[in-house]
């Protein structure tokens, strides 16, 4: 589902997992981690911190975090920690619309009652109660409500830019919307323009500009997205993964993942999910 009259009103979230691990002292240790997906943490004890081109950034204990995706960083914790954290992703609104409202990591604290629920949630994951459907309901409040924290405090210039870019892809919203629920299909020009009621060249054109890429880029852009998400959060096979993303084999899948993504699509799912 993509943008109708308010972007803010078409944001989804899709849970792939949230657990609760006590990691001994320098064992959250990665370098350079960039992911397809967002992370929210919640840490009860222990230092723990991100390290960024841009500094250092604390993880609390006690506060909520959001790191959203493609957020470049590498982790440390100097001590034993007690770490509650959910994989998502959020759909439904333009790429380059959410990489201007969220293009950091976000401390959402204080915010008393999100670390209630995120204490309570870590307390009933550690007591070995499964991520089931009312846990998974919980979890996806948490992330909503931890949204709604973060769009109350943005600054309004940021949200009218973010509205705006939303607003910019009403013209291709019908191509949009058909890629997205048909993304293993081919996509020629032709077919998309005229759900959009274009010429081919005039559809280019206007994908081009609402965008901000090509017709052709953009569904590979989603295609290797679904990619990399289905090879952490699932044990199906590379050559299901690609086909199920629309790519026609597992060397042309390998070759553009690794172009998106600098790692071959194995060596992608051997990095640890952090």
């Amino acid at each position: 589902m993509f943008i109708s009259n308010s972007a803010i009103d078409e944001l989804h979230v899709r849970l792939f997992e949230a657990r609760y691990v006590e990691r001994s002292a320098f064992s959250w240790n990665a370098q350079n981690v960039q992911d397809r997906y967002w992370r929210l943490y919640y840490n009860s004890k222990g230092k723990s911190s991100l390290e960024m081109a841009a500094g250092s950034f604390a993880l609390r204990p006690g506060n909520i975090y959001l790191i959203p995706a493609r957020v470049i960083f590498s982790c440390l914790n100097p001590t034993r920690i007690h770490h509650f954290y959910a994989h998502f992703d959020v759909f439904g609104v333009p790429q380059r619309a959410l990489q201007i409202l969220f293009a950091a990591p976000l401390c959402l604290s204080p915010a008393l009652e999100l670390e209630n629920q995120s204490a309570a949630l870590a307390r009933e994951l550690a007591a070995g109660q499964p991520l089931d459907e009312v846990r998974r309901c919980k979890v996806k409040a948490l992330i909503y409500q931890g949204l709604a924290k973060y769009l109350e405090m943005a600054e309004p210039k940021m949200l009218e830019q973010y509205r705006h870019l939303g607003a910019a892809h009403a013209p291709v919203l019908p191509a949009l919307e058909f890629i997205e629920e048909n993304l293993a299909q081919p996509h020629s020009n032709a077919a998309l323009a005229a759900l959009c009621g274009y010429s081919e060249d005039h559809f280019i054109r206007s994908f081009s500009q609402c965008v901000g890429n090509t017709p052709a880029r953009y569904v590979q852009e989603l295609r290797v997205t679904a990619a990399a998400q289905q090879l952490l959060f699932s044990n199906d096979s590379i050559e299901a993964i690609s086909g199920a993303a629309g790519f026609t084999n597992r060397f042309y899948f390998s070759r553009v993942f690794k172009e998106h993504t600098g790692l071959s699509p194995a060596a992608y799912r051997k990095n640890s999910r952090v």
